[in-house]
């Protein structure tokens, strides 16, 4: 055993990972835009704001409707003469456009006085948003510029609420997807590591499109480059050769066996590729750069620009404000 096997086996273990998780990424971005995923989260903090009923008022201010992200209406649009356009939901808000709309929609600037205020108030309908209102001029709040103040504190930490949103239902999604294309692919990361370990073309071609990938793809690569190098990794660890390899089912003992430590093998792969391609971008950039430092160009430390270590869509609390 040597140095230079072991760290081809990890290079071939991790790049089967990150190319899992740029498919992953890819899935669940496309997923997350048909579903609408990040404009109904910021949707249920709207909700939490003003009240269901009101939720369409709001939206519609100009200053918030004005936001909407335009799409084309189908597939359709693409090659039609009239191309159609429509609305998609909102997925950012700044926080000073959410403001005016609030209190143009609740007319709050329109009080001349502290008791014009609270009955301003208690005409709207049940929501936090209003709760939260009351809290402040009980507490003693009085002017309309102190509660605007008040108030945007409090809408700022409602967005990085639904950035945190977001972020857990796009985990959500990763996991799921990491977890369906590994049963699809049949990767079992327990018998991918015995044919690294024991084919050294396997661990060559592997180090060499790890390097090429760092070098040349990164987080770049195109989506049927993408799946022809997951094809041509993978096709000999999965179903087929599951399938193969398996014992009959008697002795049973045997046949158990086998299927138990391919259940672990392939629990262990959606484990790891729900991880995410920017956190095995990393570790393989940081491999290849010890296995080659002379030949390996430099990189920033951090990840290119759009992406984090995060599994799945970058998300910050600026997303939504």
């Amino acid at each position: 055993m040597s140095l230079s096997q072991v760290l081809e086996v990890a290079l071939g273990l991790a790049l089967t990972y990150y190319l899992m998780g740029l498919v992953v990424s890819w899935m669940s971005q496309i997923v997350m835009t048909i579903l609408e995923t990040r404009g109904r989260a910021l949707e249920g903090i709207l909700k939490r704001i003003v009240g269901g009923k009101s939720l369409g008022q709001l939206i519609s201010m100009p200053q918030i409707r004005s936001l909407a992200p335009v799409r084309y209406q189908g597939w359709r649009s693409l090659f039609s003469r009239d191309v159609k356009l429509v609305e998609k939901r909102i997925e950012k808000i700044p926080v000073s456009n959410l403001l005016d709309a609030f209190f143009n929609l609740t007319q709050l600037d329109l009080a001349a006085s502290s008791d014009e205020l609270v009955e301003l108030i208690n005409k709207l309908p049940q929501s936090e948003g209003k709760t939260e209102l009351l809290r402040l001029v009980n507490s003693g709040v009085t002017s309309v510029v102190e509660l605007r103040a008040k108030i945007a504190l409090w809408f700022d930490g409602l967005m990085k609420q639904a950035a945190d949103m977001f972020t857990a239902l796009a985990r959500r999604y990763v996991i799921l997807f990491s977890l369906a294309l590994t049963l699809i692919l049949g990767v079992d990361s327990i018998d991918l590591f015995r044919q690294l370990w024991a084919t050294p073309d396997m661990r060559a071609i592997a180090s060499v499109k790890a390097q090429a990938y760092i070098d040349q793809y990164g987080y770049d690569a195109e989506t049927d480059t993408l799946l022809a190098e997951l094809e041509e990794l993978t096709i000999r660890i999965g179903w087929s050769s599951a399938l193969k390899n398996a014992p009959p089912t008697e002795p049973f003992g045997d046949f158990a066996k086998f299927w138990f430590w391919k259940s672990i093998g392939l629990l262990f792969t959606a484990v790891a590729v729900a991880q995410g391609a920017p956190f095995w971008y990393d570790l393989l950039r940081k491999m290849t750069t010890v296995k080659s430092p002379a030949s390996t160009p430099q990189h920033s430390e951090e990840a290119p620009a759009g992406l984090t270590s995060s599994p799945g869509p970058e998300i910050t609390s600026r997303a939504y404000g």
